[in-house]
């Protein structure tokens, strides 16, 4: 079964169905993370017990097969539902889950959290035709869901959003939903007890979601300028920078530009390629933008998704190496840009 992108969240309020298998891909990362999580509470009753979840590295498990069925198939200690969150990356899952379509597990559901996909893929196709699988979709947050959000998020903090200010907020907003989600609560948290927002509030607090060295250094590694992109990255690192962040503007960046190509592959000029991809963009980086489309391929980019998304995990995971991790990943696309040209 496919979840499209709008129907996700009404999706993710149902009480749990028959489903055991589920696909979570899509170009938004923190849209990803977010709904991997609902998913995984639901499928645990909303009970937090450390003991029910299992997470796995996809590369081991493309490597061993056999450790996904195990797993999948052992009995929790105390008792009550199971919940694998497997981490796609490069490598092919297919032989790891195919047995167990084939012959589900009993009380374990497995959550896939994947990337961009493409679709007619072989994970995505079997995803969306089994009966007892879904695919959702992740995808940007158009205008209409984030004011939803932003509505959502004033009325439990007790406060008024004024048209005006709202429509401020959103033309801040990024792409990306964890970001927005922190801009949100950030602002939000300075508003408290003040009934409503005003426009110099979004102004003092969400000025962070304007260009800045991180997104400086991501405009200049997909221009191919090496020396700016390092020289702008080591800046937001010694303004104390997190470095996942960066990784996650970049993976962010290169979803905008091939949603962008694909627009432009079929004939459309830039600005109208930017309405279709219902792409929102700060005004002073738009110019970068569009010389990185006219730049890159879409094929090109759509080979960037999986060692971004590869190096992000990693940094995640040992935060020792982050830095390092993300100034090779800067690099390298960096250089690819330079091949691109």
């Amino acid at each position: 079964m496919i979840v499209s992108n709008s129907a996700a969240e009404q999706f993710l309020k149902r009480p749990p169905g028959g489903e055991v298998f589920f696909l979570v891909h899509g170009h938004d990362e923190g849209l990803i993370r977010e709904r991997v999580r609902k998913l995984v509470d639901r499928a645990l009753g909303g009970e937090p017990d450390p003991l029910r979840l299992v997470r796995l590295d996809g590369d081991i498990v493309a490597k061993e097969p056999g450790l996904l069925a195990d797993e999948a198939r052992a009995i929790s200690m105390f008792g009550g539902s199971r919940v694998i969150w497997l981490t796609a990356q490069s490598r092919d899952l297919l032989p790891a889950l195919e047995p167990l379509f084939k012959a589900p597990p009993a009380e374990c559901a497995i959550v896939v959290e994947a990337g961009s996909l493409k679709k007619g893929g072989e994970l995505r196709v079997l995803f969306e035709r089994d009966a007892k699988a879904v695919a959702i979709e992740c995808y940007p947050d158009d205008r209409r869901s984030l004011a939803a959000m932003i509505e959502e998020e004033a009325r439990a903090a007790d406060l008024r959003v004024p048209p005006e200010v709202r429509d401020a907020l959103l033309e801040l907003l990024g792409a990306d939903r964890m970001t927005t989600r922190n801009e949100i609560a950030k602002l939000m948290l300075y508003a408290r007890g003040r009934g409503t927002i005003a426009a110099e509030d979004v102004q003092a607090i969400v000025s962070d979601a304007a260009p800045s060295m991180l997104d400086d250094a991501v405009d200049a590694a997909f221009a191919g300028e090496i020396r700016g992109a390092d020289r702008s990255a080591h800046a937001y690192f010694a303004d104390g920078g997190d470095a996942s962040l960066l990784l996650s503007s970049l993976v962010r960046q290169a979803g905008l530009l091939h949603r962008l190509r694909v627009e432009m592959d079929s004939g459309r000029p830039f600005e109208a390629a930017l309405q279709a991809a219902r792409a929102r963009v700060f005004f002073a980086r738009k110019a970068a933008l569009e010389r990185a489309a006219n730049r890159w391929s879409s094929a090109r980019l759509n080979r960037l998704f999986a060692p971004l998304q590869a190096a992000a995990l990693r940094a995640r995971q040992d935060p020792d190496i982050a830095e390092p991790s993300a100034l090779r990943a800067l690099w390298a696309v960096a250089s690819s840009a330079r091949g691109s040209g």
